[in-house]
Order: C-alpha cells, then sequence, then structure tokens
C-alpha cells in the first residue's frame, strides 16, 4: 500500500537525521517504530504522511508519490486517507474540543452529520458531553490526546499515523485507546505507530528500530 524509497532528510549539513530508509507498509497491518529519543522517529512520520518533504527519496501510496502532488492535492489526499495523531496534540486553542475534531471535514458534509459522529467517537474515546464545548486550555494533556486521536479517525482514514499516542494517558485511558487501534486494524486501517511503551509496541504485526537514520527491523522490543 506504501512504499518508502531511499528517503533522507536533514536540518543542516552536518545533522542528517534520516538517510536512505526504505520500507514497504502492507494494507491492514500495524507497523511499530521504537528508537531512543532524538533519533528522528517523528520527522520519520512527517515525512510518511505527507507533512514534511524530504530531501531526497519516495513516499508512494499505491504507487502515486504523494510529493509529486501539489500542497492542495496533496492536503485533499491526507483528509481523505491518512489520520495523524500528534504527540503534542495540535488541537486549535480557539475552537471548543467537539469543533476541534469536526473541523477537518467541516466543508465536507453537513454539520449536523458531522457532530452525530464527532461525538461519537469522542465518547469512544472517552470524552463525555459535558467538555464537549471546552476550550482545549481548560484540558488535562491526557484528554487532549484522547481528542487528537478522536479527531485523527474523524474521517475513518486508510491509514493511522500514530507519534506517541498513549503517552499521556493513564493505564486505563491506554487500554481503551490501544482497543480503539486494534478494532480499526480488524477494520482493514493501516497503523503506523511510533512508542516508547513496550506493550503497545508488542501489539505490532513487525516492528523496527531507528538509530542513527538507519531503519532495521527488530524481532523484539529494544
Amino acid at each position: 500500500m506504501i512504499d518508502i524509497k531511499y528517503l533522507q532528510k536533514s536540518f543542516s549539513e552536518s545533522n542528517s537525521i534520516i538517510e536512505n530508509v526504505s520500507l514497504s507498509i502492507e494494507e491492514g497491518q500495524w507497523y511499530t517504530i521504537v528508537g531512543p529519543s532524538g533519533t528522528g522517529k517523528s520527522t520519520l512520520l512527517k515525512c510518511i504522511s505527507g507533512l514534511l518533504k524530504p530531501d531526497k527519496g519516495e513516499v508512494l501510496y499505491e504507487r502515486t508519490n504523494i510529493y509529486h502532488m501539489n500542497e492542495n492535492a496533496r492536503s485533499e489526499y491526507r483528509k481523505k486517507n491518512i489520520g495523524f495523531i500528534f504527540q503534542d496534540f495540535k488541537l486549535l486553542p480557539h475552537y471548543s474540543v467537539i469543533d476541534n475534531v469536526m473541523l477537518p471535514l467541516i466543508y465536507d458534509y453537513p454539520k449536523k452529520e458531522l457532530y452525530i459522529r464527532a461525538k461519537k467517537l469522542l465518547e469512544s474515546v472517552g470524552i463525555n458531553n459535558s467538555l464537549f464545548a471546552r476550550l482545549p486550555e481548560s484540558l488535562s494533556g491526557g484528554e487532549k490526546q484522547r481528542v487528537g486521536i478522536a479527531r485523527a479517525l474523524m474521517a475513518n482514514p486508510k491509514v493511522l499515523i500514530c507519534d506517541e499516542p498513549t503517552g499521556n494517558l493513564d493505564i486505563e485511558n491506554r487500554d481503551n485507546i490501544l482497543r480503539i487501534l486494534i478494532e480499526c486494524k480488524n477494520k482493514g486501517q493501516t497503523i503506523i505507530i511510533v512508542t516508547h511503551d513496550e506493550e503497545v509496541a508488542k501489539l505490532g504485526d513487525k516492528t523496527y528500530k531507528l538509530y542513527k537514520g538507519n531503519l532495521k527491523e527488530n524481532e523484539v522490543f529494544v
């Protein structure tokens, strides 16, 4: 489904954070990426998702290079096909919880339909309706993360790209989110996840380690 070929990304001439990374991702599979902090895992996810253009290499979704699309076409493709769960939430501060979840599709569907879907998703991640009208600043870190997860699921994307999606959650809420991700996989969605959590990593079909710019398959969590 996704072919990543010889990806490279540098932020300075002396600092190549991603070096010749290649990976083939099959539809409906769960891929885990682990590695020490600061080794470029978030950068790699952003390159894979079309959010950050690599210096070299290709990212092909169903044989189409998303970096050959213009910015508007790539944004539209992401909106319909890729859900991204950000480590730092990326919630818009002046919009309510439920508006943050609805916003990605606000021009594509009737608002009533979006509200019903957003409400269902928020409740599924443990956010009750007493929080729907609140602004993000009034939420805890774990609540913000759960809102971000609901937003990523809003378009029922083919691919879920997850940057430490359980890092701000307690055990109970972590397990609830993992249940949802497992359900997504069982429905045929593809999951690419970065994590430091051993229990999360063990759920993957394949685990890779990113270290010194290189990606290698791992049989066990490290």
